[in-house]
């Protein structure tokens, strides 16, 4: 199962939407296929356990996963990063920002494997992109933009493909349905405000989150209001 959203956007798995079986709580993230006009990428790549039914998914869409050039990492956490060797195995290459890149070399308790009672599959290769940086991928321009708070690695990617400005913001705005996660040892509450004040002050179009529903037009309105919820709740 895998669904279109929004111009080149396709959502290929994620265990909110039961786009992949898994026999142990993930929590697997959102992972959503990019096709640029040529070649294709990911943002996220899930736990790892998913990966067999992410491409599957991708290939119901009558795409070619031989196709997918990169796969853009939002933060090392295990649902968002675990599969990230693998897929580079395949021929594909894994981009982060330097902490990210770091905590997935090293797999260390930074990508909260802990938490899930799993091992981390550390990745050999990553190319590293700082806060600013862009890249360009057929008629797509992809620019990181540092989101650290959630973990101290977060980083959003804003991809522009002759439309709006879409951001794949990872755990840094959620649905405001939706809890936030504050139990990882590289949360920072301070970076968190910062992130979230930068957001407001220049906000996408849409946002596509790690977790849960996606904001398709006035993602102001989330971003103030994942601040607003993070104000009122204890340091």
């Amino acid at each position: 199962m895998a669904m279109r959203l929004m111009g080149p956007v396709y959502l290929v798995g994620g265990q909110d939407f039961n786009m992949a079986y898994l026999d142990w709580a993930a929590n697997d993230c959102n992972t959503y296929l990019v096709d640029t006009g040529d070649p294709l990428c990911l943002i996220d790549c899930g736990c790892g356990d998913s990966l067999p039914a992410i491409l599957d998914n991708i290939r119901e869409m009558d795409f070619d996963p031989r196709d997918i050039s990169h796969v853009f990492l939002t933060h090392a956490h295990l649902p968002h990063a675990g599969g990230a060797e693998n897929v580079r195995r395949n021929g594909v290459e894994v981009v982060a920002g330097p902490e990210a890149a770091e905590a997935v070399r090293n797999g260390g308790l930074e990508t909260a494997a802990y938490h899930y009672q799993r091992r981390f599959q550390c990745v050999e290769q990553v190319t590293e992109m700082e806060d600013g940086d862009t890249v360009e991928l057929g008629a797509c321009t992809v620019r990181a933009v540092a989101l650290p708070g959630h973990s101290a690695c977060s980083m959003g990617f804003e991809v522009v493909r002759d439309g709006p400005r879409m951001l794949f913001c990872g755990d840094a705005v959620r649905s405001p349905l939706l809890d936030q996660f504050r139990n990882r040892l590289d949360y920072d509450r301070e970076a968190y405000v910062r992130s979230l004040t930068g957001l407001l002050d220049d906000p996408p179009d849409v946002l596509y989150p790690g977790h849960g529903p996606f904001c398709l037009s006035r993602a102001e309105h989330w971003i103030g209001r994942e601040l607003r919820k993070l104000l009122s709740t204890p340091a």
